[in-house]
């Protein structure tokens, strides 16, 4: 066969593979702008239902309110026993599904008193005036914890009064699959009191932890979506491969499993031998629905999108990347099938390391910056005309 005709065949292949660049998604422009700058590492965002702002600070355990015309106070800063270190402060907000009559907030973060160290989620109350934040009660306490590497922790509001925490595995080979720690996990909680709720698939276990968990087999959680179907999408840190983008069913293991595979050895082995999703594990494992392959991007923070500025990409996922400095938006089908990824050139290394993911009230989508000096909270709004 001529050369000519090798590639024509090529093309054909590669087209019915990718279907005609006509039948691509047209894909909405996007205009950022900056809406606080000079902040150190804010980690998440959060919307009261006055369009007020949330942003948590990481190291400097700092909360500040931002009211719609920009003006801001601190609701906490670095509270007694709130602890940082390395990858660990203070970390997710969310506001209570009851904020209306309670005025509630949930913060997940550090905490170190004396011999005690470990990941907590806490619900604060906020006065009338909301100028103040006062501890109401620890929902979760427990969640595992050593130099501050792999804290987690991403907070995501379920139906009704559903509070799910992603977790991640303080670095110990051993917690990811141990259904009595917390540690890569994600929990999913009564978020009034942190109790088990009916549906978990261990909720009848006699260990407290293991009541909580809805999956396990994670490494790092960085970011919970829900989508507008009702189920949760997770995104977590790979090793030195597979980030992944992950659909959560109940009870599903997830595969990551980093112990050593010699007798004795106390190790952390996230080597060749301890891929993302291990096969070799006893039942079944569940793969993702995207990965990153090899080198990892270090995807974060993640969620879904409405509204018809979004145009062919509504209802689609937002994903931050913090090594690559980008973000990926995944168009899914409605059985989780990866249909079509777009990475805006408009975010594309213009910021730096980009952390939280988070739709506003507004329709636009609030994205947060992690390079460490004069970090900035992005607004970032479509228009599909």
């Amino acid at each position: 066969m001529k050369r000519w005709s090798l590639v024509a065949v090529a093309m054909v292949l590669l087209s019915a593979v990718i279907g005609p660049a006509s039948a691509q998604p047209t894909r909405p422009t996007l205009t950022v702008t900056v809406v606080r700058s000079g902040l150190d590492i804010p980690w998440d965002v959060a919307f009261l239902p006055d369009g007020s702002m949330l942003y948590t600070e990481r190291a400097r355990k700092r909360l500040t309110l931002r009211e719609p015309d920009g003006d801001e106070r601190i609701l906490l800063n670095a509270p007694p026993g709130m602890w940082s270190s390395g990858e660990t402060g203070l970390m997710s907000v969310e506001v209570a599904a009851d904020f209306a009559t309670t005025h509630d907030i949930i913060t997940c973060h550090g905490f170190q008193s004396g011999s005690t160290q470990d990941v907590r989620v806490v619900r604060w109350h906020l006065d009338d005036a909301l100028t103040t934040a006062t501890i109401k009660r620890t929902l979760v306490r427990s969640l595992p914890s050593t130099s501050g590497r792999h804290g987690g922790c991403a907070l995501l509001k379920g139906p009704g009064n559903t509070l799910y925490i992603g977790t991640g595995d303080a670095a110990t080979g051993t917690n990811a699959q141990s259904l009595f720690s917390g540690g890569g996990k994600v929990l999913r909680v009564d978020a009034s009191t942190g109790g088990t709720l009916p549906g978990n698939p261990f909720r009848s276990s006699a260990n407290l932890m293991k009541r909580k968990v809805f999956t396990y087999g994670h490494r790092n959680v960085q970011g919970l979506a829900r989508r507008a179907d009702g189920r949760v999408w997770s995104v977590e840190h790979g090793s030195y491969r597979d980030d992944e983008v992950n659909l959560l069913h109940t009870g599903g293991n997830y595969g990551w499993n980093p112990v050593p595979r010699r007798s004795g050895d106390p190790s952390y082995n996230e080597g060749a031998n301890s891929p993302m999703t291990d096969d070799s594990l006893p039942g079944k494992q569940i793969k993702a629905r995207w990965r990153s392959g090899d080198p990892t991007v270090a995807t974060s923070g993640a969620t879904f999108v409405s509204g018809s500025g979004w145009g062919a990409w509504n209802g689609a996922l937002v994903v931050t990347a913090l090594k690559d400095t980008s973000v990926r938006i995944f168009l899914l089908s409605s059985s989780g099938t990866l249909l079509a990824t777009w990475k805006p050139a408009v975010l594309d290394g213009t910021y730096g390391r980009l952390r939280a993911a988070v739709r506003g009230p507004d329709g636009s989508v609030y994205l947060t910056t992690s390079n460490g000096s004069d970090d900035k909270i992005l607004k970032v709004t479509p228009s599909s005309s």
